[in-house]
């Protein structure tokens, strides 16, 4: 019979060192009962036999389905992305917006194999996106409404192509072996250390990308903080203006600016003009990091800006806005962020290997983003719960 220490089932074990081989020994140290308990709760799961038992006993059998369901749909997850985005490219959801058709009316809207076409639209069914309201019909199911209805969603679901090109080899990417990433090479800002000399050619994809996603971050961000309460608005890498042409819609009284890189304020330019905002909004262009601000604003956002950094250029960004903001301007940060609700553990999980691909940035806790805003020397820090926690979190402060 194989010895204890074989098995490794010695780990934590009474008496013995709470450490591993070539540890610094200050790292020694010994376990307490929660983690005693949870090891020995983790070797009676680890026992195929254990589990075995418990999917039998009518008591614990729910559980037992419970946990292996939950564990498929880790190792299932990118085949349900893969139908997404598969979704997607033909136009299924799409075709189906106000209406019911037959699978022979997809097939031919979609330019798909008939049985190639029933196979999708099966597995598109049990994600929920499509329902079958009848014999050989389908119509959106609620995911399918609201991927069909959103344009950003769909324009980020195609992004990620770029985000699975770089996780083929995953010991690389965690490894930092495989530095000049694809969406490292997207975000052009996040190359060098010389975001100015971004070129217009290099900022429109990620600007576009960021300007079709933007309507339902925006609406969060509206629904869960009231800037009617200021009268002047700075969008701090505000890119094509999406946030000010939103926030301008609402809040008719109130004075709209724009600072962006040189290229992006280029497009936000143009883009506020053609939706009739040029008029009320005032553009800058610089590094935020480095660059003086404009005056004039008693509130300031940063809108998914910060996570974009790592926390050094993060500090010289925030030291930079508190050397140019007047006293009393409130900054209102906006992001997902990580924290104990379900949407905000889904989106840490999710950027956090983002942002790994990306090769910069990170997703914060709210405290963390508190830590660095204090430490920039800005005061009466607050965490504001969004509509969204998947979305987003706001922190404010005041200069």
């Amino acid at each position: 019979m194989a010895s204890q220490a074989e098995t490794g089932h010695d780990i934590g074990g009474p008496g013995l060192p709470w450490a591993i081989d070539g540890a610094d020994e200050h790292e020694v140290r010994q376990p307490t009962l929660a983690m005693r308990w949870r090891l020995w709760r983790n070797r009676r799961i680890a026992s195929a036999r254990f589990r075995s038992l418990m999917a039998r006993l009518p008591l614990t059998r729910w559980i037992a389905q419970r946990k292996a369901n939950q564990l498929f749909q880790l190792t299932a997850g990118f085949v349900h992305s893969q139908i997404l985005s598969a979704c997607v490219r033909f136009g299924v959801l799409e075709h189906l917006i106000d209406r019911t058709l037959s699978t022979a009316q997809l097939t031919a809207a979609c330019q798909l194999n008939y049985e190639r076409m029933r196979l999708l639209l099966d597995q598109a069914e049990r994600l929920g996106l499509v329902i079958q309201p009848g014999p050989d019909l389908w119509m959106l199911d609620d995911a399918g409404v609201v991927v069909s209805a959103d344009a950003g969603l769909r324009a980020m679901i195609l992004h990620h192509d770029a985000l699975y090109r770089d996780l083929t080899d995953p010991v690389a990417l965690w490894r930092s072996e495989k530095p000049d990433t694809e969406l490292r090479r997207y975000w052009a800002y996040v190359r060098g250390d010389a975001p100015n000399t971004v070129t217009a050619e290099q900022a429109a994809p990620y600007s576009l990308l960021m300007r079709e996603s933007q309507a339902m971050f925006a609406d969060c961000i509206l629904g869960s903080y009231d800037f009617g309460r200021h009268t002047a608005l700075l969008d701090v890498g505000g890119g094509d203006g999406a946030f000010l042409m939103a926030i301008g819609r609402k809040h008719l009284n109130l004075e709209l600016a724009l600072f962006d890189l040189p290229a992006v304020a280029a497009r936000a330019q143009v883009h506020l003009a053609e939706t009739g905002l040029l008029s009320r909004s005032r553009i800058h262009s610089g590094d935020f990091a480095t660059d003086p601000l404009p005056s004039g604003s008693d509130c300031v956002s940063l809108l998914r800006i910060l996570c974009d950094h790592d926390d050094a250029r993060v500090a010289n960004i925030l030291v930079n806005l508190h050397r140019h903001l007047a006293p009393g301007t409130t900054i209102v940060v906006a992001e997902a962020m990580a924290g104990p609700s379900e949407g905000a553990r889904l989106a840490a999980t999710y950027f956090g290997v983002y942002f790994l691909a990306m090769g910069s940035g990170r997703c914060r806790s709210a405290d963390e983003i508190q830590e660095l805003l204090a430490a920039a020397g800005f005061q009466k820090m607050q965490t504001i719960a969004t509509t969204n926690p998947l979305l987003a979190t706001l922190v404010t402060a005041r200069r």
